[in-house]
């Protein structure tokens, strides 16, 4: 068997801070919306282990075209710090990582500003090998 391994390699977001610098786990994807065909630019997005699945805001969401119903039925998570917030469950396509694939997206209008996108266990954890190489200052995804 011959097995070929598609590796993406992924600096460390650093910010300054004192009395060290905090390195962010953000890497470059897109979302995508199949019934409008429309494609995001690339942007930032958290790699989150604490996370159960994967995040979306509700302005890329809405940028992207997708309807919202009456009938779509809630979901409610916990955020690290306590916080609750709802969400509602579509289907995007995510780009990253030189993959594309239909991943359930949780979209929410109480994500962080700063993180539109956050890609947890299901629908990214699971579908790649993630090393977190802070020493080296890089994230690796196979």
């Amino acid at each position: 068997w011959i097995y070929h391994l598609i590796m993406a390699v992924y600096p460390y977001y650093k910010v300054p801070a004192k009395p060290k610098p905090v390195y962010k786990p953000w890497i470059l994807a897109r979302l995508g919306y199949k019934k409008t065909h429309k494609v995001t630019a690339s942007f930032p997005s958290l790699i989150d282990s604490g996370a159960d699945s994967c995040f979306c805001s509700e302005d890329v969401a809405i940028w992207l075209g997708v309807e919202f119903l009456k009938k779509d039925k809630f979901f409610e998570f916990t955020a690290a710090n306590g916080t609750k917030f709802k969400t509602r469950k579509k289907i995007l396509t995510l780009y990253v990582a030189g993959k594309n694939y239909d991943c359930d997206f949780y979209i929410s209008s109480e994500l962080p500003r700063q993180t539109p996108i956050i890609l947890g266990q299901y629908g990214f954890f699971d579908k790649f090998q993630i090393t977190f190489n802070q020493q080296e200052e890089f994230i690796e995804v196979v």
